[in-house]
């Protein structure tokens, strides 16, 4: 086998870029230049650790929970299957029975989310998974769910606490603002390794799928 093509699915990161409401703004700063004479370029960062394409730990919703440093990383690297859905709200267990989802699976969702316009400002009516297909995820046994917008669960509704505790009690890996506009349906290599963060109950990754020629 070799690889055939990447393709990056990640958010860039800058400053003033749409996050989650509530969450630190992404400021970038660069704090030594060789225009103003320095030996080289030395920059700063503050963001939320849930900024952009980002992968959850079960402690960001779960009380007892482990952090990164503790995550198998092997939900975060290995085959993918990539699913187009035409949900035009949410995501039910009605919308996935049709689906070859198995034990094990590595799956993404790619929805309407994607021909969103990566703006500044934050878009409130995302596509997100209701409680019925978290449900049907957890019983699947799978390994990983990811999404393309900055959650699983939806903006302001009930439901979103729920479902990320579903599958994050249920040691489900998430990885949420994917960005996959260009991607068709298929199985990919993929990898998505978070950052080993002392106590993070999140971490950026950077995300890229691989199309494999055998």
């Amino acid at each position: 086998m070799k690889i055939k093509r990447i393709i990056d699915i990640s958010r860039r990161i800058y400053t003033g870029m749409a996050v989650w409401p509530g969450d630190d703004e992404v400021r970038i700063t660069r704090t030594k230049t060789m225009k103003s004479g320095g030996d080289y370029n030395l920059s700063s960062m503050s963001m939320g650790v849930h900024t952009g394409t980002h992968a959850d730990a079960p402690v960001h919703f779960v009380n007892d929970g482990i952090s990164m440093p503790s995550v198998d990383l092997s939900r975060f690297i290995g085959f993918v299957k990539v699913f187009k859905l035409n949900s035009e709200k949410y995501i039910t267990a009605d919308d996935l029975k049709g689906l070859p989802v198995n034990e094990g699976d590595i799956i993404f969702f790619r929805t309407s989310n994607s021909d969103l316009p990566e703006s500044e400002e934050f878009y409130k009516d995302f596509v997100y998974l209701e409680v019925s297909a978290a449900e049907y995820l957890v019983q699947k046994k799978i390994k990983t769910i990811g999404i393309d917008y900055l959650s699983v669960g939806g903006y302001g509704v009930d439901s979103g606490p729920v479902v990320h505790r579903l599958l994050l009690s249920n040691s489900i890996g998430i990885i949420e603002g994917l960005c996959m506009k260009d991607v068709r349906e298929g199985t990919y290599m993929f990898s998505g390794l978070p950052l080993c963060i002392e106590g993070g109950d999140g971490s950026p990754v950077r995300a890229v799928l691989m199309e494999i020629e055998e």
